[in-house]
């Protein structure tokens, strides 16, 4: 007897439906799995026949072969075994409703029990793009996709839960939730740093206020114990809650990795890896290329401590993500892209002792050890930071005469910054974008309006700096999200037009400190 089922495969995030077909012969009585499984498919042999055994179903004593078509891709992971599983309860007439226009995927354990796997979201956004009508997921799944509405999802605890007549007796369905919903029941951030507890340092503030708002790159140089670290997580603090798609996009990322904590990812991720990290660690690969820190940083904040210490390799491996937004990993067995758009917040001393320009230390540093300081940061990275800033440390007899009730709170600044992405959310409407650092030169042109005075400063400026095309641009954007950030301020929503002051500020960051 012949039945089918269906189920999916991922390579990256790259989904490929995958048809299981289920054979009843007479023969020895075994089973056999073909279609280029993996040890860990091979392995499912042993767990659906225990599964099987202890749910009081008797396998039959016949040849069972079971193909995972198309034949020529290699199929991984444990998520195959419940749609084997139906294949053979077909066969064995056991389930009775039809399963043509389903999706079955869930990992088996020896007593019957559907186990939780990775990489659900992706399979089942997949399967509804291919119109696929029903698809049976394990339970402890069920909070990960509650956001994938106009298609029916049944959480699965035992396979018992399958052995039905007729699609009357399906279990309950995923209960569907409004994103809408589910952001207005979530309390105020708990802010591990909050703003309000940093002494001083307004520039470094404001500038990461204008990268929280636009999604532009910052550098902060200073000497030790300046706070640099500190301010770069309290950053984490004023960015604003995923949109809808946002959240999506960002918990398949994390679906795929494996470190999704049972729900979807509604806050911005914040990745601070150490400087030891590999290539792949940063860019993503390894034996099964899983996504690096750049992609799970999507969407959100990608902080580099002690920048000048990590390898020169790895930073210029960050030059093409940083402008394309994607990274393709390219192997002998094939190619895999991630999304990666990030914001790169990085941190560093100004010259190997720390206290270069330092009003408190002397700097002992001495000018080929300053040059080989320099040689760590080629100028396409240093090219594609939108804000340099200088962080000067804070005297230790101020900091007992500062008030902290007179430092606004990230709350505050959270709000501002949720305004700001708001303003240009409507702006963007007909179009991908979200922030004005996403513009290409083209947009720029489009939907960045300078008064003459800002003109003729910026004319003024390219004549006496020396900048890139790409410098020249990125100028632009930031002086169009301190537009924005105005209009923030004075709650106002328009077609903000870049004005003298925000050009000179956003000049004023161009300025590289070492």
């Amino acid at each position: 007897m012949l039945t089918f089922t269906n189920t999916a495969t991922i390579s990256g995030m790259k989904i490929i439906k995958i048809k299981v077909e289920v054979n009843l012969s007479r023969g020895k009585p075994q089973l056999i799995i073909i279609g280029l499984p993996s040890k860990s498919i091979d392995e499912s042999k042993e767990r659906i026949t225990a599964a099987l055994i202890n749910s009081n179903i008797r396998p039959k004593s016949q040849k069972t072969v079971v193909n995972l078509a198309p034949a020529d891709i290699q199929k991984k992971g444990s998520c195959f075994d419940l749609a084997i599983l139906v294949g053979i309860l077909k066969a064995y007439k056991k389930i009775l409703f039809n399963t043509k226009d389903s999706m079955f995927f869930g990992e088996l354990s020896l007593s019957g029990k559907v186990k939780r796997i990775t990489c659900l979201l992706p399979l089942v956004i997949a399967a509804k793009e291919m119109k696929i009508k029903n698809i049976f997921i394990p339970f402890d799944n069920k909070n990960e996709v509650i956001l994938i509405s106009n298609i029916n999802i049944y959480p699965i605890k035992h396979i018992n839960d399958l052995i039905l007549k007729s699609e009357k007796e399906l279990p309950t369905k995923v209960e569907k939730i409004k994103y809408e919903e589910i952001i207005s029941t979530k309390n105020v951030p708990n802010f591990q740093i909050d703003f309000a507890d940093i002494y001083g340092q307004k520039l470094a503030k404001r500038s990461l206020e204008i990268a929280a708002a636009g999604g532009h790159n910052v550098l902060l140089i200073g000497p030790p114990g300046a706070g640099k670290s500190m301010m770069a997580r309290a950053l984490s603090g004023i960015l604003p809650p995923l949109t809808e798609k946002e959240a999506i996009e960002t918990t398949k990322i994390y679906s795929i990795s494996g470190l999704l904590k049972n729900s979807i990812i509604f806050e911005r991720p914040f990745r601070s890896p150490h400087h030891t990290i590999t290539r792949a660690g940063m860019i993503g690969g390894g034996n099964k290329i899983n996504p690096g820190e750049i992609s799970l940083a999507h969407k959100g904040i990608l902080f580099l401590d002690e920048f000048s210490e990590f390898p020169k390799s790895i930073l210029e491996s960050l030059r093409q993500p940083m402008e394309d937004n994607i990274i393709t990993i390219s192997r002998v067995t094939g190619s895999i892209e991630y999304p990666c758009d990030f914001t790169l917040i990085a941190a560093s001393n100004p010259c190997p002792c720390g206290f270069k320009n330092s009003e408190t230390k002397e700097c002992v540093c001495n000018n080929h050890m300053l040059d080989q300081y320099k040689k760590k940061f080629s100028g396409p990275i240093l090219d594609r930071i939108d804000l340099v800033v200088y962080v000067k440390a804070i005297e230790v007899k101020k900091i007992s005469n500062h008030h902290l009730s007179l430092n606004e709170n990230s709350l505050s600044i959270r709000k501002r910054v949720s305004r700001t992405r708001n303003i240009q959310l409507e702006r963007y409407r007909d179009s991908n974008l979200t922030t004005n650092s996403q513009l290409n030169s083209k947009q720029v042109r489009k939907y960045c309006k300078l008064s003459s005075k800002a003109e003729l400063l910026l004319k003024r400026a390219s004549n006496k700096l020396v900048i890139s095309t790409r410098s020249y641009f990125k100028i632009i954007k930031v002086a169009q999200t301190l537009a924005d950030l105005e209009s923030a301020q004075n709650k106002r929503n328009t077609n903000n037009c870049i004005k003298e002051s925000h050009l000179a500020e956003a000049l004023q960051y161009r300025k590289i400190s070492f």
